[in-house]
């Protein structure tokens, strides 16, 4: 059996905010919550709505596609982030610069934040990303 990443999970202070901008980076349908059954279920083991609330998915179903998992902390971060994740706006090619920049500007109006242009070269390669971060910090580029 292969290993494979299960989540990809983020600390935040309003997880179902920040779900609902990754939902909108990826594409993903917005999550709607518990289903009934889910939530009476939930209810009946002691959970509260605040403790319901501390959790949100950006997910599409489709176990090809990555799934991004939130839960609620309310500690102040410490550091920057130990590892990040690289966005294409292009599937199965490069991105051309104009593509990145387009999906910078729909980013920034989902409201993510530029941090940081990189525009040079690494050896004889290109490189061109731009590197943002999500409405609560988090650090992620756009190549």
């Amino acid at each position: 059996m292969t290993p494979r990443i299960a989540n990809i999970t983020f600390h935040a202070t309003d997880p179902a905010r920040l779900a609902r901008f990754w939902s909108a980076v990826m594409g993903y349908p917005e999550d709607t919550g518990f289903d009934p059954e889910e939530l009476a279920e939930l209810k009946q083991a002691g959970l509260t709505d605040d403790d319901i609330a501390s959790r949100a998915v950006a997910w599409d179903g489709d176990p090809a596609h990555q799934r991004f998992y939130f839960t609620r902390y309310e500690h102040a971060r410490r550091q920057r982030n130990r590892m990040h994740m690289d966005i294409s706006p292009a599937s199965g090619r490069h991105s051309s610069r104009e593509e990145v920049e387009a999906e910078r500007d729909r980013l920034v109006a989902l409201g993510a934040t530029v941090e940081k242009v990189l525009d040079g070269a690494w050896g004889p390669y290109d490189e061109f990303a731009i590197m943002m971060r999500d409405p609560e910090g988090n650090e992620f580029c756009l190549q």
